[in-house]
């Protein structure tokens, strides 16, 4: 799959799935504690971390590599996965979409136009009636990117202190319909 989306700045960038040679250009993104806590994982020490954590994404469909077109860069990643439903079933149509991007590519445009483009994938391509998302309240940034795409916020908790996630900070739940789609009361209410 190849889709194609540019950045404030007018540059390309390019959705596809991860490749096994991507691993320099993840490590950089996942040894990097700030991404890691936002992203809901433990940053990791070497190379060989970083292999299984890439191994994981090469196992999910829907999980895609942000390349920027000029240099072959991966920069960041954003994808679906699947949703659970109250019962612990998967939630039919429905998907939870996830991303991360490296720091020195923050706030150009890159993941606004990324999670545009995944969004348009999941609704037209993937014929989904529902993405919901979520960050920690403290990421204004994240909240920003969902917001602009059209996701609105319709849930939050706050973490105990013993959390794996986001000890002590509140998350934000949000989510997107398609265009008039409808969703069953229980799976509209699943965290």
């Amino acid at each position: 799959m190849l889709m194609v989306t540019t950045n404030l700045h007018n540059e390309q960038i390019r959705l596809r799935p991860f490749q096994v040679t991507d691993v320099a250009d993840y490590f950089e993104m996942v040894q990097n504690r700030d991404i890691a806590v936002n992203a809901g994982f433990t940053p990791v020490n070497d190379m060989m971390e970083a292999q299984y954590l890439l191994g994981r994404q090469l196992q999910q469909p829907q999980v895609f590599a942000m390349v920027l077109v000029a240099t072959d860069k991966v920069i960041g990643s954003v994808g679906l996965y699947e949703r659970m439903n109250n019962q612990g079933e998967p939630a039919p149509r429905q998907m939870d979409m996830g991303y991360m991007l490296n720091a020195n590519y923050w706030h150009q445009g890159y993941m606004t136009a990324a999670v545009h483009l995944l969004r348009r994938y999941g609704f037209q391509d993937l014929q989904l009636a529902r993405i919901t998302a979520s960050c920690l309240a403290s990421n204004v940034a994240s909240r920003h990117i969902l917001e602009h795409a059209g996701f609105e916020q319709y849930d939050q908790v706050t973490h105990p202190s013993y959390a794996q996630f986001g000890a002590g900070q509140t998350e934000l739940f949000f989510e997107q319909l398609a265009p008039q789609a409808t969703v069953g009361g229980d799976d509209h209410a699943a965290g």
